[in-house]
């Protein structure tokens, strides 16, 4: 009898240690929304400014708490008669694993509300608390978690894009500068899956398929709605409705297996009203756990 109850312990202690190992993280919301709101306290993050170099930091600061494997990658570019001068920020998890994930968001912000339903603020900044801030905060908060709690079976590459929000609204190759790059400049294997944040904080939030995503990735593209089904989170809705240009769409023309989860349908895009308080913790949270399921889970 006693060496049953051995074994069954034995057993027990054997499935609770599997079970804890297949165990998803769970996103910090509180702490995410912290890392939005300290990027705008820094300012309009517009190429050229003192404040992006402030955000650049700010990144840098955050990442160093959590790994050491860190890149600058440094850029020039002409675009719209502007000379630029970028930086894209990439954060490196267990670069011993072959197996890899991207995630990507653009920290830069907009110079002109053009947007804006009053022609006034069409050449005053964009503070960017969803369009900008939502999505780095998001990959921040990973990168806390990620680096106590290594994933099974992929390392993580965290890439924070420059230049994206420079461009004008007739040339479509003026956006996406950072990411354009980076792209065009990847050497090695590229990861099994890479995704785009972007415009993920809205207190409304509604997060339709991408076209481009679909048509060039549908298997990730179906996996990640499947899991924000699962987890009960009816804000990713599982219909197409926009063909937007962004991040993603320069990892796609290079070949990397690429999705956009973004909430084009933002009231206060490219307007002077893009701040904080049109923004939730619990967005941020839905979506970084949809995320953190990507990453963790055995497959």
């Amino acid at each position: 009898m006693k060496k049953n109850v051995f074994l069954v312990m034995i057993l027990f202690n054997l499935l609770y240690l599997i079970s804890c190992s297949n165990q998803i993280p769970e996103f910090d919301k509180n702490s995410a929304f912290k890392f939005l709101n300290e990027q705008c306290e820094l300012g309009y993050r517009f190429p050229g400014t003192e404040e992006i170099e402030l955000c650049r930091n700010y990144i840098v600061s955050e990442l160093e708490k959590h790994t050491s494997d860190i890149t600058k990658q440094e850029f020039e570019i002409f675009s719209d008669s502007v000379f630029y001068e970028g930086v894209n920020i990439i954060a490196e998890f267990y670069p011993e694993m072959s197996r890899r994930i991207l995630l990507g968001a653009h920290y830069d912000t907009r110079e002109w509300a053009d947007k804006d339903t009053i022609s006034a603020n069409h050449y005053k900044p964009v503070l960017g608390a969803n369009d900008g801030a939502s999505g780095v905060a998001v990959l921040l908060e990973i990168a806390r978690i990620i680096s106590s709690e290594q994933p099974a079976q992929y390392g993580v590459d965290l890439v924070f894009f420059d230049l994206e929000d420079a461009g004008n609204y007739i040339e479509m190759d003026t956006w996406c500068l950072g990411s354009k790059y980076f792209a065009e400049n990847f050497k090695g294997q590229k990861p099994e899956k890479a995704i785009i944040v972007d415009l993920i904080g809205d207190k409304d939030l509604q997060i339709f398929m991408e076209s481009f995503s679909y048509q060039s990735s549908p298997s990730l593209t179906n996996e990640i709605w499947s899991i924000a089904k699962e987890l009960g989170f009816t804000e990713f809705i599982p219909k197409l409705k926009y063909k937007i240009y962004d991040d993603h769409l320069s990892l796609i023309r290079e070949g990397f297996n690429a999705v956009d989860i973004i909430d084009r349908d933002y009231p206060y895009w490219h307007t002077v009203h893009d701040t904080p308080d049109k923004c939730s913790a619990e967005s941020l949270y839905k979506v970084g756990q949809v995320l953190l399921n990507l990453i963790y889970r055995e497959k």
